[in-house]
């Protein structure tokens, strides 16, 4: 079964729990699956039908390119990262 890594800042909603197993064959399957074991645990990854804006997800090690309906594997980890900001792709002139 695949195993959900949950950032830290949802683990509210997981009791503390960092990585729990939930079925699924997709990413949608396995969000879906998390809300029905964690209520809320969806509005905090999903809008829209598609995965926020802010998240990122990574399965194996790679980030996703199809999001929610990128396949999962019966032994993958799926990643829910939030995204880091910041830096400047600007060339300061001095």
């Amino acid at each position: 079964m695949p195993v959900a890594r949950i950032p830290s800042l949802m683990r509210d909603l997981t009791g503390g729990k960092a990585e729990v197993e939930v079925a699924g064959e997709t990413v949608r399957d396995v969000v879906n699956n998390l809300e029905k074991m964690f209520p809320g645990i969806k509005k905090r990854l999903v809008e829209g039908g598609q995965i926020k804006p802010g998240i990122s997800v990574f399965i194996d090690g790679d980030v996703t390119t199809s999001s929610v309906l990128e396949p999962v594997g019966e032994h993958s980890e799926v990643h829910f990262l939030p995204r880091i900001g910041g830096g400047c792709l600007c060339r300061a002139d001095f």
